[in-house]
């Protein structure tokens, strides 16, 4: 519990209404996207990058640490407050500081609403890339410090690849920038990289300098339909191989597509084995031609069905079932356990065949979603929390598919991040020198340990 001096010195700080302390109130500051809780001491939302500053100075002082936070959509665990903590959330920096078309640049604050800043992009003709399926609720820092992706990360990549620079507080108070707005690389380390993904533990993002695009003069939407998952899986790899890079490569199976018509009935049908939503941008004129590469492509694949959505309204029909999945799947447990492993594109059909494995070995119902392009898959492991059993099972079917998709050549995690969940898991993947290249990484940013403490990695 934190002192009145403290707390009084924390509304000097921030504003009387910027503070939270009361216990009921804090309670929603305490979880994510996770089965995870914790409990802070406090809650401050600053609405400067001064007043970052002297709330990480005066934290420093009181000995208290600091967990950053956004809208708390994260599925990993790293927002959860941990030790003695107090809750930093920057829901309340969310200016839109400049839309530059000249340079494609954008410069926001880490508040901003992922899909806020489309909405605003939208009005001159641009837009941003990275599109994660919470993006109607995320916050720009958020994918900054998970290092997000999307259905658009195929061709476009993930957060990473859409910034140019940063302005960040470190540990000890001093504010530095990394980057600009050049889209070539700075001189010298690479920080930029570093901060991004690293989920607040090395420093807190105060602005963000944002590569964005002219929108495409065409887009067409596809819908693929097959009786078999391997089928459409196998499909995936056959596109790439054919040299087409679509936009978006999106696949969903069975269970996902029931559970999503019982929600918000697309229109799909129930029986399928699994759909692929396939995205393509560009020029007019070179659409046809890659549209009936696919066409062939996914005939060859044994689709059974093969649409072109002729109307915007047809193509929000399409994403629909893809945004609302995961969701949906509570209309057959009450929890799941979200997993992003990746493995390399020619390797999708056997990861598909491994995840099916494991749902049976596990006894687990696990339902697949996939950012299908880029080999990101992201099984749901559905369980009900009151079976002890069931918990069991589903910690042990989380880590064979971190270790499925390190066996393929891939990672236990594309765009969510490690925060707690997978941190147990981390030396399946990474040898005992890149684990200690990674604590003093976190030590000469932050030897007190002050920022984040326990996500991703221990010191």
């Amino acid at each position: 519990m934190l002192s009145q001096t403290i707390v009084d010195r924390l509304k000097e700080i921030v504003g009387e209404k910027n503070v939270v302390t009361k216990p009921t109130e804090l309670f929603a500051y305490g979880y994510d996207g996770t089965l995870l809780s914790g409990d802070a001491i406090g809650a401050v939302f600053p609405e400067t990058t001064d007043q970052v500053v002297e709330l990480v100075n005066y934290m420093n002082e009181q000995d208290i640490k600091l967990v950053p936070r956004g809208a708390g959509t994260n599925v990993s665990g790293g927002t959860i407050p941990s030790e003695k903590s107090i809750v930093i959330n920057f829901t309340r920096m969310t200016k839109v500081l400049e839309i530059d078309t000249e340079n494609f640049v954008a410069v926001v604050e880490p508040g901003v609403v992922n899909f806020d800043l489309q909405q605003e992009l939208e009005k001159v003709g641009f837009y941003y890339p990275p599109d994660p399926s919470s993006w109607k609720a995320s916050t720009l820092g958020g994918n900054i410090g998970e290092c997000s992706g999307g259905p658009r990360c195929f061709k476009y990549g993930v957060t990473r690849d859409s910034i140019l620079g940063l302005e960040v507080v470190l540990p000890n108070g001093k504010v530095i920038r990394t980057g600009g707005r050049n889209f070539k690389s700075e001189p010298g380390y690479d920080l930029t990289r570093i901060i991004v993904g690293s989920e607040g533990t090395l420093g807190l993002v105060t602005k963000a300098y944002l590569r964005i695009l002219p929108k495409p003069v065409t887009k067409k939407t596809m819908l693929a339909i097959y009786n078999k998952v391997e089928d459409a899986s196998q499909t995936v790899a056959d596109i790439v191989a054919a040299g087409i890079i679509p936009t978006t490569l999106e696949m969903m199976d069975n269970l996902l597509i029931n559970t999503t018509e019982d929600y918000c009935h697309a229109g799909l049908p129930r029986d399928a084995g699994a759909i692929l939503i396939i995205e393509i941008d560009g020029y007019p004129e070179d659409m046809d031609e890659q549209i009936e590469t696919i066409r062939e492509v996914t005939k060859k694949a044994n689709a059974r069905d093969f649409k072109i959505a002729q109307t915007a309204a047809e193509v929000d029909q399409i994403w629909l079932s893809r945004r609302v999945a995961f969701g949906s799947v509570a209309r057959v447990k009450p929890c799941y356990s979200i997993q992003d492993i990746t493995v390399p594109r020619s390797e999708f059909p056997q990861a598909i065949e491994g995840i099916l494995k494991i749902a049976k070995e596990y006894d687990m119902i696990i339902g697949l979603v996939a950012h299908a392009g880029d080999g990101n898959l992201h099984p749901l492991v559905l369980f009900d929390q009151r079976h002890a059993d069931e918990v069991e099972r589903v910690h042990g079917a989380e880590g064979a598919l971190s270790k499925l998709a390190v066996s393929l050549g891939g990672t236990m995690s594309g765009e969510h991040g490690i925060g707690v969940v997978k941190k147990k898991y981390m030396d399946v993947e990474f040898t005992p020198g890149a684990m200690e290249a990674f604590r003093k990484l976190k030590k000469t940013f932050d030897p007190a340990n002050r920022f984040n403490p326990d996500k991703i990695i221990s010191i």
